[in-house]
């Protein structure tokens, strides 16, 4: 209870006590002399005016007192809630279990101790059980075994609940943290993509799907002296090859890459890339260079007219998988 609460009801209390006494001397004095007791309820009116403020102004003092173990405000507090035995017993050991914590950090006097176990002494008389035959305490006894036994299958349940909703939860922020570290590394290959400079791969943007149709791309023009998996492909646009692949025409690749540089797909420095990296061997088995590319692709408009047709298919058939 409130100490607000607490004062609120004493005080009415307190009021009504003398105002009970007030009434019942009225009523004496109104026997023997009628106007003698008309001015005495004058009186009355008046004294009980300045009582009742008076009063309320002594029991604010009761914010700055410890209240919680005295008699008064243990017996409003079960009274006021309409407490049963049983229940005025449960909070009466409730309130012990406090004193009790209370007092093993040194916050009593021996004085006050007294005074406390005196009044926990003086309720539990007042509001004592009554005596309980053997039965009824087997009774309470099962009755308490099978409350633990449901408390604890409730714990058990809550406790799988908790781990469940833990490991889902940390599930999930492992998937807001991939996701946004592939955002940021699409973000920072788009950039490079664009304007990247000294770059160690070609930063592919090209899906598992894509690159597939890439590799059959590849094969059926064919841009390779050989047909390729699509692993090798992957390593290539990543530069993690071991083995450089050997170009049939150099023309037709430096019109494929430059096909899927203009759709983003593929960085805009990829010819320096392909030198850098050392991705890909001429007939001559050399090494190609940012150079021949560029002369190939200067040289790409003598390319046949049905493989330059069939690359542009192929790149928008890539495209549209995006």
């Amino acid at each position: 209870m409130r100490k607000i609460t607490y004062i609120k009801l004493s005080h009415a209390e307190a009021n009504n006590r003398i105002w009970r006494f007030l009434i019942e001397k009225y009523k004496f004095v109104k026997q023997r002399n009628k106007p003698l007791a008309y001015l005495w309820l004058i009186v009355a009116f008046i004294g009980f005016g300045f009582v009742a403020v008076f009063s309320w102004f002594a029991y604010l003092t009761v914010f700055f007192q410890d209240i919680r173990f005295t008699p008064h405000y243990l017996r409003t507090v079960i009274r006021h809630n309409q407490m049963t035995i049983v229940q005025a017993n449960s909070y009466l050991n409730a309130q012990m279990l406090k004193y009790k914590t209370s007092l093993s950090h040194g916050h009593f006097s021996l004085k006050e101790q007294s005074s406390i176990e005196a009044t926990f002494d003086l309720l539990y008389k007042e509001f004592s059980l009554p005596e309980n035959s053997d039965e009824q305490i087997i009774s309470h006894i099962d009755e308490v075994k099978q409350i633990v036994i449901e408390g604890n299958t409730e714990i058990k349940a809550v406790s799988a609940y908790t781990n469940r909703k833990s490991i889902e939860e940390q599930k999930e922020l492992e998937r807001k943290e991939r996701l946004e570290a592939e955002q940021a590394k699409r973000i920072s290959s788009a950039n490079n993509r664009n304007k990247g400079r000294m770059l160690n791969s070609f930063e592919s943007d090209l899906s598992d799907e894509q690159l597939n149709t890439l590799t059959k791309c590849c094969n059926a023009i064919p841009i390779f002296n050989r047909d390729i998996e699509l692993y090798e492909l992957k390593e290539i646009l990543a530069c993690s090859h071991t083995k450089p692949l050997q170009l049939d025409v150099n023309k037709h690749l430096a019109l494929l890459f430059d096909q899927l540089s203009k759709q983003k797909l593929i960085c805009k420095t990829w010819m320096s890339v392909a030198e850098r990296g050392k991705c890909f061997l001429s007939k001559q088995e050399k090494f190609i260079v940012s150079k021949d590319l560029s002369s190939a692709l200067s040289a790409a408009s003598t390319i046949k007219w049905e493989v330059e047709t069939d690359i542009n298919k192929w790149v928008k058939t890539i495209v549209e998988q995006k």
